[in-house]
């Protein structure tokens, strides 16, 4: 039980892990993928604590039906001790009716009482009877003792049995209703998946579409003796610079309009995963232009122009 409840535990943990990557990843469209962002990480918070209590509920559980098995062998032995003490004063009991029944026919025993009959030996024999039923008289007396003793005992023990019982049943109950809940997380992990995917494609879109409406402007540019002023009526885009010029300002340009402070990742749109794993930290909008610029030329040397999408409308390959 532990185990399975170890495995459910750790997909819980990764489901939720699964779903803040995601999230980190995808390029924000706007307050509705912020919001996204919001739920997912208040999801893995829940999710990460509901593992932790699915634990800790495997170990009470475990410990309560150790104890349940534990008082249930205490209750054997003691009904095992009231039936020897039982057995042991019924019979007591027909050794005194025995006892009761020769000394009646016969006199008592052959062996001592005819001994203690001969002569003048009535008086001694009147006292041999008087102690042997009194000896198992006490005795049938003391096996009692011992077994209402040992009833006492076994009921204790049964009320302590009902309440271990119980307290079994109800943290089964909780770990019942805990995997549930779970359940309800992971289909809420799944539906959170979607949004993420969807808003992420449309993000892609976007910067599809962006790309292809700039690449015409640079190509005029190529081409013209002389820039032209744009017609008020036409659409605003962003100018990239030549690339033989500078292409990272190109690539800033494209990517957030050469914002360093944008908070999607900075000027060059970095990914939180990409920004560490260049050997920085916290996030690439906090750090300085410069650094920033210097993290974008260790990536291109690391892995060329693949990382960004508008690389091809800066004229580069």
């Amino acid at each position: 039980a532990r185990r399975a409840w170890r495995a459910r535990a750790s997909i819980v943990f990764v489901g939720a892990t699964l779903v803040a990557s995601v999230v980190q990843q995808a390029v924000a469209g706007g307050g509705t993928l912020e919001g996204k962002r919001a739920e997912a990480a208040r999801l893995t918070n829940e999710l990460e604590s509901q593992a932790r209590r699915v634990v800790e509920l495997d170990r009470r559980h475990r410990q309560a039906r150790a104890r349940v098995a534990e008082l249930e062998g205490m209750v054997r032995h003691a009904e095992g001790g009231v039936r020897s003490a039982m057995a042991q004063q019924d019979e007591a009991r027909r050794r005194l009716q025995v006892q009761a029944v020769e000394a009646y026919m016969r006199g008592g025993s052959f062996t001592v009482i005819g001994k203690l009959k001969a002569g003048t030996a009535l008086p001694l024999y009147d006292t041999y009877l008087t102690v042997a039923a009194g000896y198992d008289r006490n005795a049938i007396e003391r096996f009692r003792g011992a077994r209402q003793d040992l009833e006492a005992r076994r009921h204790a023990l049964e009320l302590v049995l009902g309440r271990a019982r119980s307290e079994a049943a109800r943290l089964r109950s909780d770990r019942a209703a805990l995997d549930a809940a779970a359940a309800a997380q992971r289909s809420r992990v799944a539906q959170l998946n979607g949004e993420v995917a969807s808003l992420v494609a449309a993000e892609q879109r976007r910067r599809a579409a962006l790309a292809a409406a700039a690449t015409p402007t640079i190509q005029a540019q190529s081409v013209s003796p002389s820039p032209r002023p744009a017609s008020p009526a036409a659409p605003l885009l962003r100018k990239a610079p030549a690339p033989a010029s500078d292409p990272f300002a190109c690539i800033r340009q494209l990517e957030s309009g050469g914002n360093y402070r944008d908070p999607n990742g900075g000027a060059y749109q970095f990914q939180d995963a990409t920004w560490q794993s260049l050997g920085y930290s916290g996030s690439a909008e906090d750090a300085p232009p410069a650094v920033q610029d210097e993290a974008a030329r260790k990536l291109q040397a690391r892995d060329g122009w693949d990382p960004w999408t508008v690389a091809p409308s800066c004229g580069l390959v």
